[in-house]
């Protein structure tokens, strides 16, 4: 297990524990109502160097050559690129279109752009690319610096 992957679960059993630990007395309470009082926060852990947790997460869940997977995570501050080529290429968008797509972003609004522009307009899918990439709605030059 890396380092990376035992400390998100290290992580995890504390976040658990600690839901254990400041749930309600639940001796009086009926079966099934301490569910209802206890809600499990997600576990946020902040990556020191996002690109390159990016770039590790595209080898391993995407199909990415080493260089493409370079290109889509170069300057990202979160793994969301990842998300937003996962989404546009199950719709069937070329990786090399996707990663242009998706190269910057911080959220889906790239795909989601893609898709309502593909449906309620006539624009050919290389305009589409270039009016709906993050590197366009976020006026970012190719290494993701804002103008």
């Amino acid at each position: 297990m890396s380092t990376r992957r035992a400390f998100l679960w290290a992580a995890l059993v504390a976040s658990l524990a600690a839901c254990e630990r400041d749930a309600p007395d639940v001796s009086r309470e009926p079966a099934g109502a301490r569910l209802q009082n206890v809600a499990l926060l997600p576990v946020q852990v902040e990556d020191p160097h996002p690109a390159l947790g990016c770039y590790e997460q595209a080898l391993d869940r995407t199909m990415l050559t080493q260089h493409d997977a370079y290109r889509l995570c170069l300057g990202a501050m979160s793994y969301a690129p990842i998300d937003c080529y996962e989404r546009a290429t199950a719709g069937l968008v070329l990786s090399v279109q996707a990663i242009e797509l998706c190269r910057c972003t911080d959220s889906l609004a790239p795909i989601e752009c893609y898709e309502r522009a593909t449906r309620q307009t006539g624009l050919t899918q290389p305009d589409i690319i270039a009016l709906c990439s993050a590197t366009s709605m976020n006026r970012l030059y190719p290494n993701c610096a804002p103008f």
